[in-house]
């Protein structure tokens, strides 16, 4: 369900929006730029996640990489 609210955005930002092809409606425009804006902030966080988990684990990670590099080169 959409609701309804109130933005103030510059008259810069407002050119911009209604130079885009297709003349979409504002509110579309903004709103997905905001569904984007979230996204993007999701994916950040869980790569920062990641990064923390493999960084946890690369001395373990390391050792079994050596273990099986060992056997490759016998």
């Amino acid at each position: 369900m959409k609701r309804k609210t109130s933005i103030s955005v510059t008259g810069k930002l407002l050119k911009m929006i209604d130079t885009l092809p297709d003349k979409p409606a504002r509110s579309a425009v903004i709103e997905q730029a905001l569904i984007l804006y979230f996204k993007d902030i999701k994916r950040l966080k869980r790569a920062k996640s990641d990064l923390e988990t493999l960084n946890s684990l690369s001395d373990e990670l390391n050792i079994e990489a050596l273990d099986v590099l060992g056997y490759q080169s016998k």
